[in-house]
């Protein structure tokens, strides 16, 4: 089932859900006045069978923005930058990390089934996550699961900025929890800089 197109398969349900297509990324995407919904389709062939797997993402323009002026950044990549993603088996109980497919005949069935959960439960997740509040308590829940992130410091700059800018009350407790776990991780001088100028920035905002 290798060539079959399953980005090609969904257009039209998210062409009619409010959703732009990005072929060049493979994903398809919403804005709203603070930032984009993004939702990723990809599959993989494995001794399980064809893979189809669907990620989640918000985009806080302001919050990647900042964080990209205090880290190094190739170019271009600040402008599509993604705030958190989520897999679809983080965004509910009922559905596995990953929809098998063993064969064509089985590929409409599964196709309906994905696109159920887009509807019950990933695009609402996606609405939900439009207020910048509701962000910024997901990467607070999530703290603990970023220290073992290959995107460490990323999710610290983030979370950070998320909590400062839209919900200050647990700006003090993050910005000395990542300060002391950035620490501990032993991450360059450059890494530890940066973060302490972000931080010396941040503590001036109003």
């Amino acid at each position: 089932m290798k060539n079959i197109d399953f980005f090609g398969l969904h257009t039209q349900f998210f062409l009619d859900h409010g959703f732009e297509i990005h072929q060049n990324y493979m994903l398809f995407q919403k804005s709203f006045p603070i930032g984009n919904q993004v939702i990723f389709v990809h599959h993989h062939e494995d001794s399980r069978g064809t893979c189809l797997e669907y990620n989640f993402g918000i985009r806080i323009h302001q919050v990647e923005e900042l964080i990209h002026e205090f880290l190094p950044t190739l170019s271009g990549f600040s402008e599509r930058s993604i705030t958190l993603v989520q897999s679809q088996d983080k965004i509910s109980k009922n559905v596995p990390r990953s929809f098998i497919i063993h064969g064509e005949e089985e590929l409409t069935d599964m196709l309906r089934r994905g696109e159920e959960f887009l509807l019950s439960d990933g695009i609402p997740w996606l609405d939900k996550m439009i207020d910048p509040l509701n962000l910024e308590i997901a990467f607070f829940e999530r703290k603990s699961n970023f220290f073992k992130s290959h995107n460490f410091v990323y999710n610290a700059f983030r979370a950070t900025a998320l909590s400062k800018l839209f919900n200050p009350k647990d700006y003090p407790y993050l910005r000395q929890l990542f300060l002391e776990h950035i620490q501990e991780k032993q991450m360059t001088p450059f890494t530890i800089a940066s973060f302490l100028k972000f931080l010396d920035y941040l503590n001036k905002l109003d």
